[in-house]
Formats: C-alpha cells, sequence, structure tokens
C-alpha cells in the first residue's frame, strides 16, 4: 500500500512537471514568435522611413529620389525691357555766318589785289566763274537794298569795265556792302528784290555771263566805293577769300 501510494504521488508530480514545461515551452514560443513579428514590423517601419530619404538603402519600397534631386526645366521668360527716355541730341543746323557763291566748288578765276593787267592792275574784288546757267548763292545775311541796271545809280554798265546789266548788293548787320555783278552784262537774271532779307546760301540770281565778280566795301556805300576801284590805299574794299575761307 504504501507502494502503490509513492507511485501515484510519483506521477502527479512528473504531470505537474510535464504541464510546467509545456507551459514554459509554449510560453518561449509566444515570446519567440512576438519578438519575431516586432522585428520584421520595426524592419518594414525603417524600410518606409529609409525609402522616404535620398540614401535609397531600402530597395524593396519604390524609388522616391526623384521628388528630392529632380530639377525641372526652367521655362524661359523674356526679360522685360525698360524703355528707357531718350532725349534727343538733335541740335537745328544754324545758319553759317559765310558760304561760298556757288555749290561744288570754289571756281575762282582771279583774286583780290595787285594783278598784271593792263587795265586793271588792282583788283577790288574776286572773279569766280561756274558756268554760264550756274545759280549764285547769298555768301552771307543781309538786306537786299538794291537790284537791277547800275545806271540807275549813276555807275556804268558797259563791257567790260561796267557792272553789267544785272547788279544784286546787300548789306550785313555790320554795315559791310557786298556786290554781285557782271553776271548777266546782256539781262537782268536776278530773284531777290529790294527789301528782301537773304539767308547765307540762298539762291539770288543765276550766272549769264563770263564770269561773276564779287566785292565787299569796308564799311562804305557800294556807289562810293565804285570811285576806289583802282585805289587800294582808300581801303574802300574787303579781301572777300579771307572771309569766305572761314566758311570752310
Amino acid at each position: 500500500m504504501s507502494t502503490l501510494h509513492q507511485l501515484i504521488h510519483f506521477n502527479y508530480r512528473l504531470n505537474r512537471h510535464l504541464l510546467l514545461g509545456m507551459a514554459t515551452v509554449v510560453a518561449l514560443g509566444t515570446l519567440l514568435f512576438l519578438s519575431s513579428w516586432t522585428t520584421k514590423t520595426t524592419a518594414k517601419a525603417e524600410t518606409l522611413t529609409i525609402a522616404n530619404t535620398p540614401t535609397e538603402l531600402a530597395t524593396d519600397q519604390p524609388k522616391r529620389v526623384y521628388q528630392y534631386f529632380h530639377v525641372e526645366k526652367a521655362t524661359p521668360t523674356k526679360p522685360k525691357l525698360t524703355r528707357l527716355a531718350t532725349t534727343s541730341t538733335k541740335t537745328e543746323k544754324s545758319t553759317p555766318e559765310w558760304g561760298w557763291p556757288y555749290t561744288g566748288g570754289r571756281y575762282v578765276t582771279s583774286t583780290f589785289g595787285k594783278r598784271d593787267l593792263a587795265d586793271s592792275p588792282w583788283h577790288d574784288g574776286v572773279d569766280f566763274n561756274a558756268g554760264v546757267g550756274s545759280k549764285i548763292h547769298a555768301i552771307h545775311a543781309g538786306k537786299v537794298i538794291f537790284v537791277g541796271n547800275p545806271m540807275k545809280r549813276g555807275v556804268t554798265d558797259a563791257y567790260p569795265l561796267g557792272l553789267g546789266k544785272d547788279v544784286v548788293v546787300t548789306e550785313t548787320d555790320a554795315g559791310d556792302q557786298i556786290v554781285y555783278q557782271e553776271f548777266a552784262m546782256g539781262k537782268q537774271t536776278h530773284t531777290v528784290h529790294v527789301g528782301d532779307t537773304v539767308k547765307t546760301g540762298q539762291v539770288i540770281a543765276t550766272q549769264a555771263s563770263g564770269h561773276l565778280h564779287l566785292g565787299i566795301t569796308n564799311h562804305k556805300s557800294w556807289v562810293t566805293a565804285q570811285n576806289d576801284w583802282q585805289n587800294p590805299a582808300a581801303h574802300s574794299w574787303q579781301n572777300p577769300l579771307k572771309l569766305l575761307r572761314s566758311a570752310d
């Protein structure tokens, strides 16, 4: 009886230990399973975190590097042009004080002063010849004080020593009188009238003879100055070329 009792007690203890062992195994298994499941979950979470960063360490997630490093091509835009206000630099050309009687050349044929002519050893003006039909231009601005035949003022119009049938005389603001003569020995070709105001370069007549004689008085009346056409000591006439060269 004692032996039977001992066997039952031993069996009871053995079953108890087995139950405890199985419980332990189950507990350990559960712990291992939970541990494994947690690790996988963490790994997935890390993978998702890493995949959203430009390091690209995760390989099982879609690459999203594009949103970090892709640079869109900028659409070219035309720069705004600011229109600056321009200041005009154009200035009106002032009328020159002196000018030559013809355009396109000087056409001087005889200068002022001494010359080798028996009938006229001294020249009270300058001769020009641009050809018959050439337009004669005013060499200085002024007021027209005489046009036409000089005989109206008692000055001869006879060839070769007269002034011709048509003469134009202008007076400058300084009081000098400019005489355009001998350009029309047989007819009148002037285009201005007494009282007109002319500008430098304005056409005043047309050459109809072999030359134009141009004289500039020295603050004297052109009629009075005619008396000194062979008297340089009277200083009634100025050298036109000295004045005209200032136009160059």
